[in-house]
C-alpha cells in the first residue's frame, strides 16, 4: 500500500472491525476525537468502540461527548476523517489486516 492510498472512506467500514482492530483504533485515537466523531457516526457502530475501551476511559469518552455534542459539524467532520486517517495507518502498519471487506486485528 503506497502512503496516499487511503483504504477507509467511510465511518460505516468501521462496523467490519473486529473488536480487536476496533481497541487498537480506540487508543490511538486521542479522547476529544473518539467523542467527537462518535457524536457523527452510527450509535451501532459508537456502541462498539465504546464496548472495547477501559472503563476509566471510556467514562472520559462519554463525559467528552456531552461536552462537546453542540460542536459545529466541521468539527465533527474532521474527527471523524482524522480517526478514518488512524485507522489507515494503524492497515498501514499491519496492526490491522484487510481481508475481503473485513478488518482483523493482528496479535503484537
Amino acid at each position: 500500500m503506497s502512503g496516499s492510498e487511503q483504504v477507509l472512506e467511510k465511518l460505516s467500514q468501521l462496523s467490519y472491525f473486529d473488536n480487536l482492530a476496533l481497541y487498537y483504533l480506540c487508543n490511538e485515537t486521542p479522547p476529544q476525537t473518539l467523542a467527537l466523531a462518535f457524536l457523527q457516526m452510527d450509535e451501532k457502530i459508537a456502541g462498539s468502540m465504546l464496548g472495547v475501551l477501559d472503563l476509566q476511559r471510556r467514562k472520559y469518552v462519554h463525559e467528552l461527548m456531552a461536552l462537546q455534542k453542540d460542536s459545529a459539524e466541521e468539527s465533527k467532520k474532521a474527527a471523524a476523517e482524522g480517526l478514518l486517517l488512524i485507522a489507515d495507518g494503524l492497515i498501514s502498519r499491519n496492526l490491522i489486516s484487510k481481508q475481503g471487506q473485513y478488518f482483523f486485528g493482528t496479535k503484537k
